[in-house]
Order: structure tokens, then sequence, then C-alpha cells
């Protein structure tokens, strides 16, 4: 035994709470974050106008999107709250800051040739470029797995649902 009795430890484990950790703090954000992206779908869904009244109207995907979003809010709050906090992690690497840039330029970008060009000749260097900057090397990653990714869009949106692209 060390000679300290239990009553004499008892005051130092009770001496204040503990702050909520980083990852709480993250989660939480997130959590907030989800949950005013899915309030500002529904109050934004309320600008859509029919054409004419059906039970399934323009108004529905929104409203079923603006539900979901609250309802993952509501689910990662709670996971946050309940589950114990992670451990501390590492600070980002110049590594990990430079992909993440990289990858916000390339979207960024695509958003904005989308304008001036088909999504055909769009979409390949996008995919390609994601691809590269998150580590994917060779043809069948740089130049296949965009070609097919981008084929496969096409046909389901721009053929199938016949999405304006």
């Amino acid at each position: 035994m060390s000679g300290i009795t239990e009553q004499e430890s008892a005051p130092e484990a009770e001496a204040a709470p503990p702050a909520l950790a980083a990852s709480r703090v993250r989660e939480l954000g997130a959590a907030a974050v989800v949950l005013a992206a899915g309030i500002g779908v529904l109050l934004a869904r309320s600008t859509i106008v029919a054409a004419h009244e059906s039970e399934l109207g323009p108004q529905w995907w929104p409203t079923v999107l603006g539900v979901a979003l609250i309802v993952g809010a509501v689910a990662l709050a709670t996971l946050g709250l309940t589950r114990p906090s992670a451990p501390e992690e590492e600070p980002a690497s110049g590594h990990g800051v430079a992909q993440l840039i990289a990858v916000l330029a390339l979207i960024v970008g695509y958003g904005a040739a989308w304008y001036q060009l088909h999504f055909l000749v769009v979409t390949v260097p996008l995919i390609a470029g994601l691809v590269f900057v998150t580590g994917g090397r060779g043809i069948r990653a740089l130049l296949v797995f965009p070609l097919l990714t981008t084929g496969l869009l096409y046909v389901i949106f721009g053929l199938l649902l016949q999405v304006p692209l």
C-alpha cells in the first residue's frame, strides 16, 4: 500500500469536471453544421413553386432531405455526447493541408469550367485530378477509372434520367 487512504485521494478525483474533449467539440460542431443545413433546406423548399398539385410535388425531395439531415444531426450529437471521447489526434500535416487545398481547388475549378464546357469534358479531368491528389497512380487509376465513372454518370443522369448536364 502507498500509505494514502481512499479519503485522502478522493478530493483530487472530484476537483473539477473535465472540459469537453476536442473530439467531442468536433462531433458537436459537425452536428450543428448538419442541423443548420437541414433547417436551411427546409426553409428553402418553401420557395419552390409547384406548377400543379400532386402527392409527390417538387417540394417532396427537399423535405425528405431536410428531415434526414436533421435526424442525422440529432444522431451525431447523441453519439458525440454518449460515446467515449477519441484520443487526441496529431495536428494536420503540411501534406494533408496541401491535399485539402488541391481538392478544393479542383472542385471550384470544376464548377467554373462546367459553365463553359460540357459535363463529359470537365468531369474526366476532375476525377483524374482527385485520384492523383489522393495518391492514385497508373493508367487504370488515372485514365480508365475516370472514363468509366464519367461514362456511367452520363448514362444514368444524362440518358436515363434525362437530367440536363
